[in-house]
């Protein structure tokens, strides 16, 4: 009989996060987009890891660490990004979808603010 191993590391942790309903695997989706719409940016402005972590004051360690697509990013971290490649990550437009309610619920849009604005 073939004994099966348990994956590890972040495979693992991949693997162990699966849902029945597929919420992990559009976690794991959206981390692995941003990582290539990171990848991206960079390479349309020219930059290795090297020059974008000394862009955004971290370490290359963590600029790999963003690439990999393993990372879960804080808001403000977005924003730092997307200043430094002149990029967006985060949508500010709410609409909401409810059918029956939808005059009580309007759809407000918001313009995303750069860092230089007041």
């Amino acid at each position: 009989m073939i004994e099966k191993k348990k994956a590890s590391g972040t495979l693992g942790r991949i693997v162990s996060e699966m849902d029945s309903n597929g919420l992990a695997k559009v976690k794991v989706r959206n981390r692995m987009m941003v990582a290539a719409k990171i990848a991206e940016a960079m390479k349309a402005r020219h930059l290795n890891q090297k020059q974008f972590a000394k862009l955004m004051g971290r370490t290359e360690s963590e600029i790999s660490d963003w690439l990999s697509g393993d990372r879960n990013f804080t808001i403000d971290t977005l924003f730092e990004i997307g200043q430094a490649l002149g990029v967006s990550f985060l949508s500010t437009t709410l609409h909401y979808s409810i059918s029956d309610d939808s005059d009580r619920y309007p759809a407000y849009e918001f313009e995303p603010l750069m860092a230089n604005e007041p």
